[in-house]
This record gives structure tokens, C-alpha cells and sequence, in this order.
């Protein structure tokens, strides 16, 4: 569904359909209206525009398959860096291959040089932080808990699709086609990784549980 969205976005880009072309550049005007007006706003979106680049988020990425390599958990390390791997590898050739111009607004409160289709931010965030979401997900056995991992991480990278607007950088269809080649990415590297060895990654994972949680979910499964 994600690809089949994305394949929509991207012939409505295209061809282009102006009322899409007339929305992105009102949204943006709207929205650098405010960034030219509010110092303190623009501040705070290059503050975490910064704190959640691709660069951080792939440095923490890294880190994440090196410890599950060193748990033992080596399936789901090669699932966590194959999507780290296939974003970017996606990112860059839909980049060059549209090769849409960004922005041009009068007075640029942010800059960026390459392509603008779709959002490197947007899909880097949108890969990584549900990635890191997913590995932590079987250490948190509370409903509260894992409700708010979900909505930290939907946040987080809402967030990070907002900041790309709001310093101007990208067009609203850049942020939203990132978000779409990321749900496409998840879904395909994990239903490979799946597919290779069935049912190895979400074992590895619940492996990595202190051994008191594991005991408490033995209890569990042998009481049903």
C-alpha cells in the first residue's frame, strides 16, 4: 500500500498536477511567513532538525546493530542495517532520478543542496526511530509502556517532517513521499528478512530480555 501511494505522489509530481504544485507552495509560504516572524520557532526547528538528522540517526542505527551483533542477535542485525542500508540506497536514487528543485523562498531561513524528492529527513526518521521502537519492544511489558514508545516514535518523526517545512527546505509532497518510502522500506526489508529465516528475528529479539523477564514469560506462556 505504501509503495502504491508513493507511486501515486510521485506521477502527481511528475506530470505535475498544479493543484498539488499550488498547495506545496502555499503551504510553504504560509508556513516561512511565520518562520520570517517568530526567531525564537525557527530556532527550536533548527535545533531539532539538527538532533534528528540522518547523520545522528544513523550513527545511533549503527550502534544498535553492533550491540545486537554482539548479543548474539545476529539476524536481526543484518534486518536493522539492511533497512538502514535500502533507505538510504532508495533516498538516493528516487533523489536523482526526480530530481526536484527545493524551494526558493525569498528570504531562506535554512539551506540545503541536494534534491528535494523525497525528504531525506522525513524517510531516514521514519526508518530508523520505528526501528529502534521495534528492537526495544518485548523489554516493554506494560500497555502504558508500549503505547508510549509507539507515540514517542509517531511523534518524533511527525516531528522531524514538520521541521523540514517550517525552515522551508522541502515541499509538503517531499515530506509525505519520505514517510511513504519509508513504510515501503520497513515492509519489504522485514518480510525478506522474514521470509530468509521465519521466525528468527522476533526470536532473537525476545532473547534479549533480562533472563527475570524471560522467566516471567515462560510462566506466562505455560499457565495459558
Amino acid at each position: 500500500m505504501s509503495l502504491l501511494l508513493f507511486g501515486i505522489l510521485l506521477a502527481l509530481v511528475e506530470a505535475p498536477w498544479h493543484a498539488l504544485l499550488r498547495f506545496d507552495l502555499s503551504f510553504d509560504l504560509r508556513l516561512h511567513a511565520t518562520a520570517l516572524r517568530h526567531a525564537a520557532w525557527t530556532g527550536s526547528m533548527r535545533t531539532v532538525t539538527s538532533v534528528l538528522s540522518p547523520l545522528v540517526l544513523r550513527v545511533a542505527l549503527g550502534v544498535v546493530v553492533v550491540w545486537l551483533w554482539w548479543r548474539g542477535a545476529r539476524i536481526a542485525a543484518v534486518w536493522a542495517a539492511s533497512c538502514g542500508l535500502v533507505q538510504g540506497a532508495l533516498e538516493v536514487g528516487v533523489k536523482q532520478a526526480v530530481a526536484r528543485p527545493r524551494p526558493a523562498l525569498p528570504h531562506p531561513v535554512s539551506t540545503a543542496t541536494d534534491w528535494a524528492f523525497p525528504s531525506g529527513h522525513a524517510m531516514t526518521a521514519a526508518v530508523i526511530i520505528p526501528l529502534l521502537v521495534a528492537v526495544v519492544w518485548p523489554r516493554l511489558h506494560r500497555r502504558a509502556a508500549r503505547a508510549l514508545a509507539a507515540g514517542t516514535a509517531a511523534f518524533l518523526v511527525v516531528l522531524v517532517g514538520w521541521t523540514r517545512l517550517a525552515l522551508g527546505v522541502h515541499w509538503p509532497s517531499d515530506v509525505l513521499a519520505g514517510w511513504l518510502l519509508a513504510g515501503f522500506t520497513l515492509c519489504a526489508v522485514t518480510a525478506a528478512v522474514d521470509t530468509w529465516r521465519p521466525g528468527m528475528r522476533d526470536a532473537e529479539l525476545r532473547r534479549l530480555l533480562p533472563r527475570a523477564a524471560q522467566r516471567v514469560q515462560r510462566r506466562s506462556a505455560d499457565s495459558m
